[in-house]
């Protein structure tokens, strides 16, 4: 535990300029930065690089790109010539905000709403995901600076404006700035991390994704080419909706197993670590909570307990998020239509490889007769893994634990994707953590909100984490 003097110092710094970094919170929110429509992201970028600027920053660097949103790259260094490293990562982006009719107030407006349950709470297309926790962890680093004068940490911001559009440019400047970057001792995202339960987590991981569209046109296996046809036809011209239903049936039993041979091959086993973590985890799992977020009766598999986790955290998965072709308008239109697209979604877990995976499938596909079938796309992502006895872990669950939030949770591995794994694995091999306190949800739906409360008990949160990561260097320099 960190000096608790200089640790209640810090907390009721928060606690004094707190209405000012709400209202800087909410000012973000308030500037638009939807990278897939390339709306507003300069100037987001350009308030987010204001921030880093008061904290002490004299080159804030927007690291631009020929196509996409510029990286906001800085460093705030302390003057302990011993001070750790730690890269800040977050976004500053966020997911289009429509359909606008499904809002109840302006999602650009950051209104603060009663909501049912969760009290005062700002609503806004990225209070959750991520501006609030981004400024969150901002306004920490500046309440500590003006307690302790100077913050024995090196700070490595690393800013992104399109991660919800697949973190294009992020994978070019991590390789360009590689060798910079690889002095960092480990990588943290802020997040608020607490459930509808109000029950935080520390993440140390997430699962990969393989993301592909396929496409089936009439050809040599019949069908029309290049126009709709009456579906008077059907009697002796095949319907590529059809061949797609047939293709998409060969990838998975109605159990879920999914049966491209050699998916599950390189599937590892979780640790002997991991299997603790799950042990933990089923202690606090709330099923009926799950159920009721998601609006579902019942998950697919029979599974309760450490196997429903264990499932959930290490199953890969293979989901179609959209298929379409032909008529979908109102009315009756009867047609064979020409071609058909499916865009498919696979979860992948350690030592899954996308690449490998992407192959597997295509043979998968001639092996079953659908050689015909077009891949449009792909895009790989791989899992990303950090070992629960790093330091920056160890400070993240101490923060965690310190913080009187009972129970709480360490996730080996998130369901979810990220680009984690650019800092994890080559060229950086550099430790990830996620963590933060905090209530929100919604997140790229509409009335996104964010507990006002939750946002106060997060930049405490990331206070806590600094302080106890620096309590652990100290104590090793007294060894």
């Amino acid at each position: 535990m960190y000096n608790s003097k200089i640790r209640d110092a810090v907390y009721d710094d928060i606690q004094e300029n707190f209405p000012r970094y709400l209202e800087e919170a909410r000012e973000l929110v308030r500037q638009p930065s939807v990278a897939s429509q390339n709306l507003g992201i300069h100037e987001c970028a350009e308030m987010v690089a204001d921030h880093i600027r008061r904290l002490g920053s004299t080159d804030v660097r927007l690291v631009e790109y020929p196509e996409g949103s510029p990286v906001v790259y800085e460093t705030v260094k302390s003057k302990n010539p011993k001070a750790k490293s730690l890269i800040i990562y977050c976004l500053y982006d966020v997911q289009p905000p429509e359909p606008f009719d499904e809002w109840t107030v302006d999602p650009y407006a950051a209104e603060i709403v009663d909501l049912p349950k969760f009290g005062p709470s700002i609503v806004g297309r990225g209070i959750s995901n991520s501006k609030g926790p981004l400024v969150g962890c901002f306004k920490a680093i500046e309440s500590m600076q003006k307690v302790l004068g100077d913050v024995p940490l090196n700070f490595i911001f690393v800013i992104e404006g399109e991660e919800e559009a697949g973190s294009v440019n992020l994978k070019r400047f991590v390789n360009e700035y590689a060798a910079e970057l690889s002095s960092a001792d480990g990588v943290y995202l802020p997040g608020n991390r607490e459930n509808e339960n109000f029950v935080p987590k520390v993440l140390l991981g997430n699962k990969g994704m393989l993301y592909f569209e396929l496409e089936v046109k009439g050809g040599k296996w019949g069908g029309p080419k290049s126009i709709d046809l009456h579906s008077m036809n059907g009697a002796w011209i095949e319907n590529p909706i059809w061949r797609m239903v047939w293709a998409l049936n060969s990838l998975r039993s109605p159990d879920g197993k999914i049966l491209v041979e050699g998916f599950y091959d390189d599937v590892l086993e979780p640790s002997e670590t991991d299997k603790k973590l799950i042990k933990r985890l089923a202690e606090t799992f709330d099923e009926e909570m799950y159920l009721k977020a998601f609006d579902v009766d019942r998950f697919k598999v029979d599974y309760h307990g450490e196997d429903l986790v264990k499932a959930y955290l290490f199953g890969p998965t293979m989901n179609i998020p959209g298929i379409w072709g032909g008529y979908n308008g109102d009315g009756t239109k009867t047609i064979i239509p020409y071609r058909v697209r499916v865009k498919i979604d696979c979860r992948l877990v350690p030592n899954q490889k996308p690449e490998d995976i992407l192959e597997k499938i295509k043979a998968h596909f001639v092996k079953h007769g659908f050689d015909d079938i077009q891949f449009n796309f792909a895009e790989p992502t791989l899992y990303s893994k950090t070992d629960p006895d790093n330091d920056l872990a160890v400070a993240a669950v101490r923060a965690m634990e310190s913080s009187g939030k009972v129970p709480n949770e360490v996730w080996p591995l998130l369901p979810g994707t990220g680009p984690a794994y650019l800092f994890t694995t080559d060229p950086l091999h550099v430790p990830f953590v996620a963590y933060g306190l905090g209530h929100g949800g919604k997140i790229h739906a509409p009335n996104e909100y964010l507990m006002v409360e939750g946002l106060h008990d997060n930049i405490k949160s990331v206070a806590a984490v600094f302080l106890e990561y620096i309590q652990i260097q100290a104590d090793k320099d007294e060894l």
